[in-house]
């Protein structure tokens, strides 16, 4: 079991490198052209985000997630993630009991509107995106999301 873990989180590496390259050079250019040209390709693309289960099952048998936020100018922001590198400038494994999910991106931004989130805080691969930012988003990408897998995709960090 801890071996698939490993592969879908080393899937995601390789898988997002082009990615991460691409919103490098987005955050370098002033005229937000590249970051236009990147969006539908983030919206598409899986992302991880950082939560702990409950340990309470709801009727249906699903156990409830409460997704980690920071705050920001006395505000709550959800981080996300395009590689699982990214996460351990947040989060260590030895403090912290923490699950990691693979998601849609289209599919997260759904889950947190009226939220703010940035994508990969404390690295040069960062983005914040507004609520309203985070609304238009959704309601435009999420028709274009691949199905959702039941496949147990959580990783508690060792």
């Amino acid at each position: 079991m801890a071996e698939e873990k490993m592969d879908w989180l080393e899937d995601l590496n390789s898988l997002n490198k082009e990615l991460e390259q691409r919103i490098l050079e987005a955050n370098e250019d002033k005229t937000l052209v590249k970051w236009s040209k990147l969006l539908p390709d983030l919206m598409t693309a899986e992302i991880l985000m950082v939560g702990q289960f409950s340990g309470v099952k709801n009727a249906n048998g699903e156990e409830a997630l409460g997704i980690l936020m920071l705050q920001k100018d006395g505000k709550a922001i959800v981080p996300f993630f395009t590689n699982p590198e990214r996460i351990k400038a947040l989060v260590t494994p030895e403090k912290n009991k923490f699950d990691v999910l693979r998601v849609n991106a289209a599919r997260f931004f759904m889950s947190i509107k009226g939220k703010s989130a940035v994508l990969n805080p404390f690295s040069p691969y960062t983005r914040v995106f507004s609520p309203f930012e985070i609304k238009v988003l959704a309601a435009e990408y999420i028709d274009k999301a691949p199905p959702v897998e039941n496949s147990g995709a959580a990783v508690k960090p060792e």
